[in-house]
């Protein structure tokens, strides 16, 4: 029967429920970063995740490089260069207002912190 099926399911969908949050949704962002949560999800989540390699690096990558500097993730946006040869290079951002991209970049370190705590 088709509802005995639906009846097995429901602890599946149960507990992907309670399941933790994302990491830029678990951790709490700064007024600079949530403002750059929405232009990352325009122009960077295509390629760059919390935890994972995309395209891009992950946001943890970035985060433990440039942790310190977000000024060095809007010099890098604006003007990048090629660091992986078995992918893409990255586009420039030049054309994005200087204080999006860091609030773009504030967030990503944000994010990536908070991706990389939750690592094993």
């Amino acid at each position: 029967m088709r509802w005995s099926s639906i009846l097995a399911a429901l602890p599946l969908l149960a507990a992907a429920c309670d399941r933790p949050a994302p990491a830029d949704e678990a951790a709490r962002l700064s007024p600079r970063a949530e403002k750059g949560k929405a232009l990352f999800s325009t122009h960077c989540a295509a390629c760059h995740a919390p935890s994972a390699k995309l395209v891009g690096p992950p946001l943890s990558e970035i985060a433990s490089l440039h942790g310190a500097n977000p000024e060095a993730i809007v010099r890098w946006a604006v003007s990048p260069g090629r660091k992986r040869t078995d992918v893409p290079p990255m586009p420039s951002f030049r054309g994005v207002r200087e204080s999006d991209l860091a609030d773009v970049a504030q967030y990503m370190i944000e994010a990536g912190n908070a991706a990389g705590k939750q690592r094993p």
